[in-house]
């Protein structure tokens, strides 16, 4: 059942990556050693190349020891072996917001991240069982995690594969029995001053004894599914994802989006966005649940503010969720609220907020003295804040507004293309409060007829053929960002 399990992954792992080298992690404890005699007896008869990769952490007097011991082995197996080692973790954990485990992890993980990255057809395999795997099931439904916690250690994550989460300790023990292989006794692994030692040595023999035969495979198992449907749920947040705005150490997305958003997917996008804004821990399940209720339902426009820690904040405005640093975030409440003013005819008009005044006067063709300013029949764009459109294509009452989430125009000079208006700020590097102040000129079918003071849409540009012109004309205040 080992041999069975470890190899499928093997093929299935190495099928995927197109790898030719197999890297085994190898601390020279019992999980590791089983997993790199199995690597050895499958590439015995092939091709493929097989090494050994350990980082000391010299976190233990007997450290050098288990070093030396995986250089033996290698070197008896005549295997490729990489050495790394790291000083002063102790310390290094002392001046960091990381415990000494996860500290210990990050730098073993960017040792395999250095080797893979001079290696491009290379696999690195770790030694995670089925075991690890309840322990840290167990250890996040007692933190309150959600499915993300409580799904367990991935089978895989990028070119790192873990071939042994269905397989226990104790089965990999009988399986070094058997093949007469040696390892090392981590003493640290039998303290109760580690968490996860606790569970092992206190927790895991009561589920055992209550759960019966095969217990921990079950619950291992029940993770790897999780697993499964978990990736469901990030498809469809994929789906998502292009809505969401990461700009200036910020991370964006449409409160409306995320109000007609499944309630039960809420959590999970937020989870997204948190982890992306640079997140150091992981959020609970109750923190996702209180921030999905902070959004409100459908036409909710309550501000609120809540601390995730780390420096970094959540924020509810009136039509924005923002995450990031308290200090980038803080600059977003200087955003106009939605405002619209109804144009029923030509004419002059304040716009709110002091950003300026508008109007929109008719004229005859014959009043044109440059008709390359008109743009008849062109495709040019200028920048201007007087514009002459068709205005036989406006349908009134026409409407002057800010940005709304979703905005979609076809800029003059794109020949008639579509475009996010978004996407247009983006590439005008507009501010957010300059997106939020920003007039747009729309017709009574909701078309957007002109970014106002940007550009015109190519649908209501002079052609050849227009008979009847508008003027539109926008004498702009000088902004004045402040709180609302």
């Amino acid at each position: 059942m080992v041999r069975r399990t470890a190899f499928e992954f093997f093929s299935r792992f190495l099928s995927e990556t197109g790898a030719v080298e197999i890297w085994i992690a190898c601390s020279g404890g019992l999980d590791s050693m089983a997993l790199l005699k199995l690597a050895q007896e499958f590439v015995a008869e092939t091709r493929l190349t097989l090494g050994v990769i350990h980082l000391n952490h010299n976190l233990r007097p007997d450290a050098f020891a288990d070093e030396q011991f995986v250089a033996d082995y290698a070197l008896k197996s005549q295997l490729p072996l990489v050495l790394g080692q790291v000083r002063d973790l102790r310390s290094k954990a002392l001046n960091s917001n990381h415990s000494l485990e996860t500290l210990a992890r990050n730098y073993r993980y960017a040792f395999f991240q250095r080797l893979l990255a001079s290696r491009s057809q290379a696999v690195i395999m770790t030694a995670h069982n089925a075991s690890d795997q309840v322990e840290t099931i167990m250890m996040n439904l007692m933190r309150g995690s959600g499915l993300r916690g409580i799904k367990g250690i991935p089978r895989q994550r990028g070119r790192i594969g873990r071939p042994l989460l269905e397989v226990t300790r104790t089965r990999l023990a009988e399986y070094l029995h058997e093949n007469r292989i040696h390892f090392r006794e981590d003493p640290s692994n039998l303290s109760l001053e580690f968490k996860r030692n606790r569970v092992r040595h206190e927790l895991l023999p009561v589920i055992r004894r209550l759960g019966g035969s095969g217990v921990e495979e079950r619950i291992a198992g029940a993770g790897l599914r999780l697993a499964a449907d978990l990736r469901i749920i990030d498809h469809r947040i994929d789906d998502l994802w292009p809505e969401v705005e990461y700009t200036n150490g910020r991370i964006m997305v449409s409160r409306r989006l995320l109000q007609e958003l499944e309630a039960d997917l809420k959590p999970h996008f937020l989870g997204r966005m948190i982890r992306r804004a640079g997140a150091v821990k992981q959020v609970s399940a109750r923190v996702l649940c209180e921030l999905s209720e902070l959004i409100g339902d459908s036409g909710k426009h309550q501000l609120s503010h809540y601390d995730l820690g780390s420096g970094l904040v959540f924020k509810t405005l009136s039509d924005l969720v923002v995450i990031g640093q308290e200090n980038l975030v803080s600059e977003l409440t200087a955003l106009l609220p939605e405002y619209q003013i109804v144009l029923p005819d030509y004419g002059f008009c304040h716009l709110p907020y002091a950003l300026g005044d508008f109007k929109l006067r008719q004229m005859g063709v014959c009043e044109v003295a440059d008709f390359s300013k008109a743009g008849i029949d062109g495709n040019q764009a200028e920048v201007s804040s007087t514009e002459i459109v068709d205005a036989d294509k406006l349908e009134f009452p026409l409407v002057l507004r800010n940005y709304r989430s979703g905005d979609r125009f076809q800029p003059l000079g794109l020949n008639g293309k579509s475009c996010k208006l978004k996407k247009f700020f983006n590439a005008h590097s507009f501010s957010p409060y300059e997106r939020s102040s920003k007039p747009l000129l729309c017709n009574a079918g909701g078309e957007i007829i002109w970014v106002v003071g940007e550009r015109i849409d190519h649908r209501f540009r002079v052609t050849r053929k227009s008979c009847n012109l508008v003027e539109l004309n926008f004498l702009p205040h000088p902004p004045v960002p402040a709180a609302f």
